[in-house]
């Protein structure tokens, strides 16, 4: 069903986005060694990771390749993203 997908790639796009952005910026507060906030963004990297991989493993394994293709893409947007968003 096309809005079913339309959904899946909505979610895998955001999810797969916000993990890789949300690691990056993880990074910088360890650095920091700022505990409450790498805390915050941990568990913000647990949550995307686990949305992100169900649907993106799941769209791998039924051979949507669209999907697939949207959760590798949305990973790229999430780098690019952090080097242009200074938080």
């Amino acid at each position: 069903m096309i809005t079913n997908e339309i959904a899946q790639i909505a979610a895998v796009s955001v999810s797969q986005t916000a993990l890789i952005f949300f690691k990056h910026i993880n990074v910088r507060v360890i650095v920091a060694k700022q505990v409450v906030k790498s805390m915050f963004y941990t568990f913000a990297i647990q949550a995307s990771w686990l949305i992100s991989s169900a649907i993106g493993i799941s769209a791998f394994l039924d051979g949507n390749v669209l999907v697939v293709a949207f959760y590798l893409f949305s990973g790229v947007i999430g780098t690019w993203l952090n080097f242009k968003i200074k938080v």
